[in-house]
């Protein structure tokens, strides 16, 4: 080894490199270490902001669903009714009920599509079986979500299933050109009725002054984790004081004398009956009341454990009906087994998908074949290089369409990541942006990008090309620092910009995905690449140079107008963070 060598690779003393070459490289590593986590930092204050506004929007007060937005299921729909939880009973002139409808937001918020999450309406008849979906509102690509829209086998696909067969599998699919949204919707549809079917005569939840009976000291009550219809009550210091539950809506079609009585049921700690009491009633009130006071048939099945209840038979127990109302009490009493069947079922399990489509093995394949053309020698094989970029552009942006793009970024960002739903899309984001921090190559750009494909195709095909004037070269290349401003402001301020239109990627689904602005953006990109090779990567692509910030390069250990320029988007996003 030459002493020059020698000298490079002295070890750091006293805490410090001990070379020029080696305080360089450990500067170099510093500044890359910032500049890393700087765009952390930005991606924490974004997610963090977009948290606080989703809570914002969930404190104000809700607006209410209109008549003409569910006439197209209800033909007949007069009145709305809606609920403090559940559903939102439809009724026509009559007062009879058509139906009712649920919406998937916000329970279903959590799931993310494309680049956000939707709240989908869900309509059912009296028998819950679905009428019909609408898609009330959606953060996600407006493009995709009107690509669903139209897909009427896709918007039909659930009509006539019962609300138990959705919760339990919704195998319906995707919408091509918006897979992720579709997957997403559907997810969310599945994920919104993972709990039991609601009554739709008893759709008034319990509340907490209703046990104050037996439970005087209750200040709450929350889900039991071992049952699907228990609920447990809960002090103020979160102390477990006992059980609840009502027979409705197992006991829907139990009639007394004119229709069926929804009765609650309580149990201490072992789960033993301390009492019960009716709520609401369709039989008439004088019946009602003289079973709410004869203290001796409410009374007749404390001691009795949930399982004891459920396997008594009435008659053999020679249990008395109420004077003056049998029927009512009776309903009443050959109800009570089957509501503790009930509450000795299990929370409904909803299993969540782990979806591995054709696209997602598409993508690792294409993953797998970029990151050889990167890291050997056959990205110099002209032959092979060309049939790659080909398949680049014809398989993976027109069919397949896993791209990296700023809607899809700021939307993972401010929602989550649908690792479920993309597997194949989630692994090219993480080696596209892990590859240029740790090894100095730009994978992604160079080597998956179809747009960028498309611009290396045309390269040099024209035997003019004009000569841009350094003066001009730097104005244009500060056309990616502008667009990266806005999307940031559109994402912390969430301002009703379309960020895919700012991108030329959408263009590749022209045929499903109408996005008029992401074409414009697409044409001229390639118009200008024809005579410039590769304008639209140099001076007009966000995600490259968001991309480029987190490359390891020659100057890492200087500081550039690229890291002045993070800097102030550093102090752009912390200043709206700490005013919102």
């Amino acid at each position: 080894m030459e002493a020059g060598s020698q000298r490079d690779l002295l070890p750091i003393v006293d805490g410090a490199p001990s070379t020029p070459v080696a305080r360089s490289r450990f500067r170099g590593m510093v500044f890359h270490v910032l500049r890393v986590g700087i765009v952390v930092a930005i991606v924490w204050l974004i997610r963090d902001q977009h948290r606080e506004f989703v809570l914002e929007l969930a404190s104000q007060e809700v607006v209410p669903i209109e008549t003409e937005r569910v006439r197209k299921f209800y033909a007949d729909v007069a009145e709305l009714r809606p609920t403090v939880a559940g559903p939102t009973g439809v009724f026509d002139e009559a007062g009879e009920q058509l139906g009712y409808f649920v919406q998937t937001s916000p329970t279903s918020d959590h799931i993310v599509g494309y680049s956000g999450p939707t709240d989908t309406l869900i309509a059912f008849d009296t028998d819950s079986r679905i009428l019909g979906i609408d898609i009330l509102n959606s953060r996600d690509t407006r493009e995709h979500v009107a690509d669903v829209q139209r897909d009427k086998l896709f918007m039909t696909a659930l009509v006539g299933k019962s609300w138990n067969q959705v919760r339990d599998s919704a195998n319906v699919d995707a919408v091509s050109g918006a897979t992720l949204t579709s997957l997403a919707i559907l997810e969310g549809i599945n994920h919104r009725l993972g709990g039991n079917t609601p009554s739709l005569r008893f759709p008034q939840p319990v509340e907490v002054a209703e046990v104050h009976e037996w439970f005087p000291s209750a200040s709450a009550l929350r889900h039991s984790q071992a049952s699907a219809t228990m609920l447990d009550v809960i002090d103020a210091d979160d102390l477990l004081l006992g059980h609840v539950t009502r027979s409705s809506p197992a006991t829907d079609t139990e009639m007394g004398y004119q229709g069926p009585t929804d009765t609650l049921i309580a149990f201490d700690l072992e789960e033993q009956v301390v009492g019960l009491q009716l709520r609401k009633s369709y039989d008439n009130e004088p019946y009602v009341g003289y079973v709410r006071d004869e203290k001796y048939f409410r009374d007749r099945f404390n001691g009795l454990t949930v399982h004891e209840l459920a396997k008594i038979d009435i008659d053999e127990m020679r249990v008395e009906g109420v004077s003056g109302a049998t029927m009512t009490s009776m309903a009443v009493a050959y109800g009570l087994p089957n509501a503790a069947q009930a509450a000795l079922e299990p929370p409904a399990v909803v299993q969540r998908r782990f979806v591995v489509a054709t696209r997602d093995i598409g993508t690792a394949i294409v993953l797998v074949v970029a990151i050889a053309f990167c890291f050997t020698r056959l990205r110099g094989n002209r032959v092979a290089r060309l049939a790659f970029q080909l398949v680049l552009v014809g398989y993976f942006g027109f069919i397949n369409g896993d791209m990296l793009s700023q809607a899809l970024l700021v939307g993972w960002a401010q929602s989550g990541v649908p690792w479920r739903l993309a597997p194949g899309l989630l692994a090219l984001v993480a080696i596209s942006l892990v590859t240029p921090a740790f090894s100095k190559k730009q994978l992604y750009c160079h080597h998956i990008c179809p747009f960028g494909a498309a611009q290396q195709l045309i390269r040099n095909r024209l035997p003019w090309k004009p000569r841009l004037s350094s003066r001009l070269s730097r104005t244009l290349q500060t056309i990616p620092a502008v667009l990266l401003t806005v999307i940031l402001l559109t994402a912390m301020l969430h301002w009703p910009v379309n960020l895919a239109g700012i991108e030329p990627f959408d263009a590749f689904f022209f045929l499903g995905v109408i996005g008029v602005a992401s074409i414009v953006v697409a044409l001229i990109g390639i118009i200008a690449s024809a005579f410039v090779p590769m304008a639209y990567c140099r001076f007009g692509c966000p995600t490259g140079a968001f991309l480029n910030q987190l490359r390891r390069n020659a100057q890492s250990e200087r500081v550039t107008r690229r890291d002045v320029f993070a800097v102030v988007m550093l102090v752009i996003a912390i200043s709206i963070w700490w005013i919102r």
